[in-house]
């Protein structure tokens, strides 16, 4: 009798539960064998498969910043050029701080012509390095009224170069019946600060009264 005849006889002996038992067993047995060679496979391949995303993502959006790469980096030059060039608008003129700072003082200069302005005294304040550049300020101290101070404070924001108020001081000049007969009734010190495109010396402060 052969193998296969003899475990045919020994089924065949087997009661009805007893088969159905031995089938669910050789169900389970099939079933974990499918899961083992089929879906373990997949499902690694499937992680690695994930686990591979960010990667290739990175290299795709590389590959695209690299298409456009060209044409990027130009658009950027180009805007960081326009506005190098509104800067350079905005730099008093000079090969040096001081000549920058006569440049400032005659800036300046119109704005405290009025009648109602009498200035004592002008000079140039020591240069300060910024960077590449030196700010430069000239320091006024005059006698003027209110119009007249908000007058010359109006004028450094409009102006085309760029200007700012570096030290404002101002107190009553005169009191009383004095304060109504004459119109220097504020004495003003004020520091206007412009930039120059030069680098900043060291020297000091020059008067000019």
């Amino acid at each position: 009798m052969t193998s296969a005849a003899a475990l045919s006889a020994r089924f065949r002996a087997l009661s009805q539960r007893e088969r159905l038992l031995l089938l669910a067993c050789a169900a389970v047995v099939l079933a974990f064998a499918v899961v083992r060679l089929a879906a373990y496979p997949a499902v690694e391949s499937y992680r690695k498969a994930k686990a591979a995303i960010p990667q290739r993502q990175s290299t795709l959006l590389r590959n695209s910043l690299a298409a456009q790469g060209e044409e990027k980096i130009d658009e950027a030059f180009a805007d960081v050029a326009e506005r190098l060039e509104a800067l350079e608008e905005g730099i008093l003129p000079g090969d040096n701080p001081a000549a920058a700072g006569s440049a400032l003082q005659g800036i300046l200069k119109p704005w405290v012509q009025r009648a109602d302005t009498r200035v004592t005294s002008v000079r140039a304040l020591t240069p300060a390095q910024k960077g590449g550049y030196a700010e430069v300020a000239v320091q006024m101290d005059l006698q003027t009224t209110t119009e007249g101070l908000a007058a010359l404070l109006a004028e450094v924001p409009r102006h085309q170069k760029i200007l700012r108020v570096k030290k404002l001081s101002v107190s009553s000049g005169y009191f009383g019946a004095a304060a109504s007969a004459r119109k220097e009734n504020l004495v003003v010190s004020i520091a206007i600060a412009g930039i120059a495109n030069t680098a900043a010396d060291q020297k000091g402060e020059r008067a000019e009264e």
